[in-house]
């Protein structure tokens, strides 16, 4: 009987393949030989496999590059291979470029664009297309025009940046005697608003700890103001028409025993699919002496009906996997691009077990607790619950009131002596572990590398950024790293900690088995195992003194803000001399962002292992928590800049294009 080989298998067998590979094995299997590359190589092959189903997992159709490819700007082979490119660039902290793209006072970075204050004025700059031209709005002009409003404006105006989004900035505006107005405002270069630029300009009844979230229809801006009856603050959200101009509810949603005050690290907020989400990683006010389960409490309502809110309980973890390590955690909500679902990303540095090593480990959990297909559920930890209590099934998913009810009984109690302890007064949470998908958590050293020599660690004061990239699998931290070097200044450096999937056949020879469920039954995607790729620093240490000085203008780098996605990083530094303007830097992993400037440097920079022994974490402080973004003071009749003669001072308009701040700066280098 002839042999068969690779070669033999027909098209149509590979044209199914595809739609199983995701872009790293797509990739990489085209190189195993040349028919293989040439086979692959065609765009009807690829498209199956940018096309695959929604709820697949290797899918990229929710991508850029994806979305590019479907509205047929670019070929679905491009589409995949771009996608490689950033992943790989990311996995392997290996940058395409780092350009100082702009000075300025703050900076919010969202879909790929970059809105800063600088010197009175709002500048927004389209980083993924490396536009050469931003948008400039002029606070001061945006004022005087407010004074028709209200005379508050007339005075001296506190200003700073809440939130950016599909062309929208949002800001808050402070006066003395702590009135506050929050306005939003249309940037786009070009706005076809009936109503014009000014969209919303609202007193606030209070700015404590105010956020705000929207899309080009509708906002919602919450605020932690409520006292309520248990004697805690509650979370207060309005929500706006931008398109009508008007209040989509005659009063606010507040969001009733919703436990949580920090935006980051106990709860995120999110407008996803048309619906407002908000999620928090605790359960009550109070710490229950007596405790076994802790949870996610999601709360959701349409964003044209408010008041119709929903509540869900999601199993986080049980209290006997070891204490946790509060200053180290952070939450948000992404949307993955796998299957356009909310993904719940949470990093935990905690003691496993109750062991004396601690390591921080990211979890992702999808948001499918609202699904109302239970076929379409895939909660990410093996085992279908209900989603509302934990427990029993409710009858309706309606909630009973506008937030999470104070406490919901434990239908059964633990085979555990501590449980005899319990009175009338306690309120224990409790509900049997669940297994968790290896897909999601990401442990940052696998069990080699925790005991490792080479293993080094950052202090938190020295970790200024900490993300996960969940499209790289990656986690990526900015650090100050000045161990290795005299002279007195900091070094900022990116870590990079990465995995990949592992080979479905073990050493054995064998499939790895699926774990089993309560009922004896293989759990989906259990069969997944992965393997570390390493934590890399870059740049090394050898680097071109041009981008070291580029990556940390200042010789002390002082306050980091930051902000990431997919493929890029963008922070600021404190400025070089006091009273200057901050240097925002971006770090591109994406080789399609090249401005217009850029030019290469002379030395190929390849990322470093990490070698030097582990930093003992002593001066762990909570860094950015509860802190608004920083703000200028505007005066409503600032003049636009020109001759010294007060004939030739005129007023600046408002709004206008002008060239990007990055052409005149001219410092940007390619890396590759």
């Amino acid at each position: 009987m002839p042999t068969t080989t690779i070669d033999d298998i027909p098209f149509d067998l590979w044209y199914q393949i595809a739609s199983c590979l995701d872009p790293q094995d797509y990739i990489n299997l085209s190189f195993a030989n040349r028919k293989l590359y040439s086979l692959l190589k065609s765009d009807f092959t690829a498209r199956n496999a940018v096309q695959t189903d929604t709820f697949t997992k290797l899918s990229i159709s929710h991508t850029r590059e994806g979305k590019l490819a479907l509205a047929g700007k670019i070929t679905y082979v491009e589409a995949l291979r771009r996608t490689y490119d950033v992943r790989e660039a990311v996995a392997n902290a290996q940058p395409y470029s780092a350009c100082l793209v702009a000075y300025g006072e703050a900076f919010l970075f969202n879909q790929g664009v970059l809105c800063y204050l600088d010197r009175g004025e709002i500048r927004t700059l389209d980083v993924h297309g490396a536009a050469r031209e931003e948008q400039v709005v002029n606070i001061g002009a945006v004022l005087r025009r407010a004074c028709t409003v209200s005379p508050d404006f007339s005075q001296e105006v506190e200003f700073s940046l809440l939130n950016y989004s599909h062309g929208i900035v949002a800001g808050l505006c402070e006066m003395e005697g702590r009135q506050a107005w929050l306005i939003v405002l249309d940037i786009r270069a070009k706005c076809t608003r009936k109503n014009g630029r000014l969209l919303l300009l609202q007193q606030l009844e209070s700015s404590r700890r105010i956020f705000v979230r929207h899309n080009e229809k509708v906002l919602f801006y919450g605020t932690h103001s409520e006292f309520a009856g248990h004697g805690h603050h509650e979370w207060v959200i309005h929500s706006w028409d931008l398109t009508q101009k008007k209040p989509l509810a005659e009063r606010p949603v507040q969001l009733e025993n919703f436990v949580g005050s920090e935006i980051g690290s106990s709860i995120c907020f999110e407008i996803h699919d048309n619906h407002f989400y908000a999620i928090s990683n605790e359960t009550g006010f109070e710490d229950e002496e007596i405790d076994w389960t802790s949870y996610y409490i999601c709360l959701r309502f349409p964003v044209e009906t408010p008041h119709n809110v929903e509540w869900r309980r999601l199993w986080r973890r049980q209290h006997r996997e070891g204490p946790i390590h509060d200053t180290w955690t952070n939450i948000s909500l992404r949307t993955d691009d796998a299957t356009n679902q909310l993904l719940i990303v949470e990093s935990r540095r905690e003691w496993r077990r109750a062991g004396s090593e601690h390591y921080r480990t990211y979890y992702m959990q999808p948001l499918s607790c609202f699904i109302t297909d239970p076929a379409d559920k895939k909660d990410g930890v093996g085992q279908p619950k209900d989603w509302q209590t934990g427990s029993e099934p409710h009858s309706s998913h309606e909630s009973p009131s506008p937030g999470f009810p104070g406490y919901l009984p434990v239908p059964v109690l633990p085979n555990d002596p501590l449980a005899l302890a319990l009175d009338d007064r306690n309120k224990p949470n409790y509900e049997p572990p669940k297994k968790r998908l290896r897909r999601y958590y990401h442990p940052e050293y696998d069990d080699h590398e925790i005991s490792s020599p080479n293993r080094r660690d950052f202090i938190l004061a020295k970790t200024k950024y900490r993300t996960y990239n969940h499209c790289a699998s990656a986690f990526v931290d900015l650090v100050n790293d000045n161990s290795q070097f005299n002279q007195p200044r900091d070094h900022l450096r990116l870590r990079i900690g990465s995995r990949k999937r592992k080979c479905p056949i073990g050493e054995d020879g064998l499939l790895y088995p699926s774990e089993l469920d309560e009922d004896n039954k293989p759990i989906p995607d259990s069969d997944e195992r992965f393997e570390s790729r390493g934590i890399k620093l870059w740049p090394p240490l050898h680097s071109h003194p041009d981008l070291l000085s580029l990556l940390c203008p200042p010789k002390r780098c002082g306050n980091v803000e930051a902000a990431s996605d997919e493929r890029s990083i963008i922070y600021s530094t404190d400025p070089s001399a006091p009273g200057g303007r901050r240097p925002i830097v971006l770090i591109s992993f994406d080789p399609t962002i090249r401005l217009d400037n850029i030019r290469r440097l002379s030395v190929k920079l390849t990322a470093e292992e990490s070698t030097l022994p582990v930093e003992i974490d002593r001066e762990d402080t909570r860094l950015s928590k509860g802190k608004r973004k920083a703000s200028i003071d505007i005066e409503s009749n600032r003049l636009a800049p020109g001759p010294s003669t007060p004939s030739a001072r005129l007023p600046i308009p408002w709004f206008r294009t002008e060239e990007a701040m990055y052409l005149h700066i001219n410092r940007s280098y390619w890396l590759r």
